[in-house]
């Protein structure tokens, strides 16, 4: 599966993280180590400085994967994983009894290799003709980068022997890796279980996935799933450089984030930014998440703000997302009507409560539309508050016309919202 630690010296040695899946016996808890029952281990990642945080937060996570009539133990693990995704996208786990699930856990365990592989060998740089764990280390501590694809020679870590570029030693027959690629000269114990790869003449590099799962673009130069293919964000001048930490996007070991804006990062920068509540573009400020991630913060963002007051203070935002400009009374979070999402920012405060009676009206425009929008916000905090019967319910929906609307924000932004339904009772009256 992956070579001992006791083989080699300790320069050899890193600190590797396993896959453990199982099932549990009957009645048992998943919590209890003793009532799992292992149906397979596999390396997944190496520890490293990079990713370090990450790694010590989800090697402690326990989480099921799938009802146990589906788990096939001699398909690879992520093959599986995929053929079960596809066949059921919503799969709830609430829904089955313990007994009746396949589980992951992780283990900590020492192997051999180096922080970004493991590997039993270094690799000789064909330029400077030093050793190196692999071209990430060698490109860490050298002025130049290494051509990994005219790598030649191999130093065996078991035996030190300098052998022809190869899976195994000459000398001690000892293996390298469990899985390869001889134009690009990866090397690895990590597996098809935890990181399937296949090399595409097209983009010039090896990629982690199934192959049959994806499909080179040619105009934007890299492999997409065949089943975003069509609406894929197609970058045909996609940046050599991570927009986050500025290394090299396509010789990197690390895989890559295409956001909808069409900037690149290193997946586990996007990672680390979204650790630190970071959901944006770092270029543009535009969202880095998906369509479903973006809809799941806007309806948390409306949660947020139906029980907020504003101030009378008008202010100027700018959305993000769409460019639009508009007009607002100062809040924590603004809301853009034209695009329908949260992404935005103040520009500057434009005056305070002695504005003009035109400003004012103008404004009343931009809170319209975003009262017409979510108009059920007044009407939810309204039967919260006084307490409304399906009958009073009905009447204040149908008396918030568009034109009662303009004259309550107003009066809402200036005065704050009405104590008792009678005082909004009159109030509609008056505006009608």
């Amino acid at each position: 599966m992956y070579p001992s630690a006791s083989l080699v010296s300790e320069q050899h040695r890193n600190k590797i993280i396993v896959s453990v899946i199982f099932k549990i016996k009957e009645h048992g808890s998943v919590g209890n180590k003793d009532d799992r029952i292992i149906l397979k281990r596999f390396p997944s990642d190496i520890f490293n400085q990079d990713n370090l945080v990450q790694q010590q937060i989800y090697v402690t996570e326990v989480t099921a994967v799938m009802p146990l009539v589906d788990y096939h133990p001699d398909v690879n693990h992520m093959e599986c994983v995929e053929q079960f995704n596809q066949k059921s996208p919503t799969f709830d786990s609430t829904q089955y009894q313990p007994e009746e699930l396949v589980y992951r856990a992780y283990e900590t365990d020492e192997s051999v290799g180096c922080e970004h592989y493991i590997c039993g060998c270094l690799q000789q740089c064909p330029e400077c003709l030093n050793f190196y764990g692999c071209r990430q280390c060698h490109n860490d501590s050298e002025s130049h980068l290494m051509n990994r694809k005219q790598v030649q020679n191999l130093k065996c870590r078991f035996c030190d022997a300098v052998v022809p570029y190869s899976e195994s030693c000459a000398n001690c027959k000892q293996k390298f890796c469990e899985v390869s690629c001889k134009i690009c000269k990866f090397m690895c114990f990590i597996d098809a279980n935890e990181k399937p790869f296949y090399h595409c003449d097209k983009c010039g590099t090896c990629n982690v996935g199934l192959e049959n799962s994806y499909t080179h673009c040619e105009d934007c130069n890299a492999c997409w799933w065949t089943d975003q293919l069509d609406s894929h964000v197609c970058c045909k001048n996609r940046a050599e450089k991570c927009c986050v930490c500025l290394g090299n996007i396509k010789d990197s070991i690390y895989q890559i984030h295409d956001m909808r804006c069409g900037h690149t990062m290193h997946y586990n920068c996007w990672s680390q930014l979204l650790d630190q509540n970071n959901y944006f573009c770092p270029v543009c400020k535009k969202y880095s998440l998906d369509d479903n991630q973006i809809e799941q913060m806007t309806q948390y963002f409306l949660n947020y703000v139906k029980d907020k007051t504003r101030s009378n203070i008008p202010v100027r935002v700018h959305c993000n997302e769409c460019q639009f400009a508009f007009d607002f009374f100062k809040q924590d979070i603004y809301f853009c009507h034209k695009c329908k999402k949260f992404n935005t920012e103040e520009l500057q405060v434009e005056g305070d409560t002695n504005k003009s009676e035109e400003y004012i009206k103008s404004l009343g425009e931009e809170l319209v539309a975003y009262v017409e929008w979510n108009k059920q916000l007044i009407i939810e905090h309204s039967m919260r508050l006084f307490k409304l019967d399906k009958k009073e319910t009905q009447e204040l929906t149908k008396a918030l016309t568009k034109k009662v609307l303009k004259g309550l924000i107003l009066q809402i932004q200036f005065d704050g919202f009405p104590a008792t339904y009678e005082e909004m009772l009159a109030i509609l009256f008056k505006l009608k």
